[in-house]
């Protein structure tokens, strides 16, 4: 019995230390994944070179968008070329909600499944461009942020075992794709909306996290609390 109590707090200690390099793993995953962004990109440009429409679809552009279908493939192909311009924001804060869950949970979430969520980040932007051809950027934005939401959801009860956390992560990736949207929609205030919007997360996720102990002293400090007194040496310096 003295052994298992003893062995728990050093547990305790290990997975609190684990959780600060995570932490420091799942933002450089997050930046590592984020150059996708450029692939991607870079298939938009080559759409837009197939279709004729390369100069219109540009930030500034003058020529009249062309219309196929009734869909304006200039709009849509610089939409989602402004959607990539965040995609190391919208990774960081979809890796930062996973990481909180592993927080508040004490479940312990492998790299490789990080990995995955970032893999299905990309291909939401890869339906948003194929979508964006056909249906425009808005009603693909609609249809790939939903199925994206749906899937990060599914996946959180997959790995947390908990439906309720479900429910909870697809009200957080709601809110977040829904910001994501404003974000594109509003450019005079994009810079604005996406520093106060970063702001409040990392405010957020200070106050989830701080009664973490990220160091695991918390262990040390117990035992050391009620390990009986020792009697003071008489020949010590200090006296």
């Amino acid at each position: 019995m003295s052994t298992f109590a003893s062995s728990q707090p050093s547990l305790l200690s290990l997975h609190s230390r684990s959780l600060g390099t995570k932490f420091f793993v799942v933002l450089l995953l997050a930046f590592i994944m984020s150059i996708s962004g450029f692939f991607v990109e870079n298939l938009t440009t080559e759409r837009a070179n197939q279709h004729g429409v390369s100069a219109a679809s540009a930030e500034n552009a003058s020529e009249q968008p062309q219309t196929v279908l009734g869909v304006r493939l200039a709009d849509s192909y610089r939409s989602t070329r402004r959607s990539l311009h965040y995609i190391a924001l919208f990774l960081g804060l979809v890796f930062l909600t996973y990481f909180l869950f592993e927080v508040l949970t004490g479940k312990s979430v492998h790299p490789a499944q990080y990995a995955l969520v970032g893999i299905a980040q990309t291909i939401f932007y890869l339906l948003l461009l194929s979508l964006a051809e056909h249906v425009g950027f808005d009603l693909s934005f609609l249809i790939a942020g939903t199925s994206t939401i749906f899937l990060f959801s599914v996946n959180t009860e997959w790995v947390f075992g908990s439906r309720k956390l479900a429910l909870r992560a697809f009200a957080v990736f709601a809110l977040l794709y829904s910001f994501i949207y404003v974000l594109l929609r509003v450019e005079a205030y994009a810079l604005l909306v996406g520093a106060l919007a970063s702001f409040a997360a990392v405010a957020a996720a200070m106050y989830i996290t701080r009664n973490v102990d990220w160091y695991g002293n918390a262990g040390s400090v117990s035992r050391l609390a009620s390990a009986p007194s020792q009697p003071k040496d008489r020949d010590s310096w200090l006296e």
